[in-house]
């Protein structure tokens, strides 16, 4: 990724910003905040694995994996926003998703590189949905969030 350049590791510092302020900001009215930094995002078509499972694929720290098995075990997760910055082929992303009974969210950031993306475009657009899963880097599934809406996600578009 671009992040190299001092544009992305701008962007990337800005991203990784705005999700420490949204989680602080959230905490401080109540919410149960769980962050996963991705230490990298793949844009999954559905012809990639052994599943029909696609959408964007979150590697989780180790040391958050726990934290977001039991997020996603007491929490039903009916709501979403999705943050974008674009530069270049980069995509800096923060998924928020809620579970506004409980106060139980998920903040999902990570940075992809859209040009490994058309599969994925392509899956949605054609779908009208988009997933996002975390797993850590040994693959093991912590849990996945459903999208009905994949335009938030594509900032150019479908």
């Amino acid at each position: 990724m671009a992040a190299h350049s001092d544009g992305g590791k701008n962007a990337w510092g800005r991203t990784l910003s705005t999700a420490t302020e949204m989680a602080e900001s959230m905490a401080l009215d109540g919410w149960d905040v769980t962050t996963v930094r991705a230490a990298h995002v793949t844009p999954e078509p559905p012809a990639a694995g052994e599943t029909d499972r696609f959408g964007f694929v979150y590697v989780a720290p180790g040391d958050v994996a726990a934290d977001v098995e039991s997020a996603i075990a007491d929490g039903s997760f009916d709501a979403y926003e999705v943050f974008n910055r674009r530069l270049g082929t980069d995509l800096f992303t923060i998924t928020k998703v809620t579970d506004a009974d409980w106060k139980i969210a998920v903040l999902l950031v990570g940075g992809v590189d859209m040009t490994h993306a058309n599969g994925l475009v392509a899956a949605v657009r054609e779908r009208g949905e988009m997933y996002s899963h975390v797993q850590t880097l040994d693959g093991t599934r912590l849990g996945s969030f459903y999208h009905d809406d994949p335009v938030p996600f594509f900032p150019e578009g479908l």
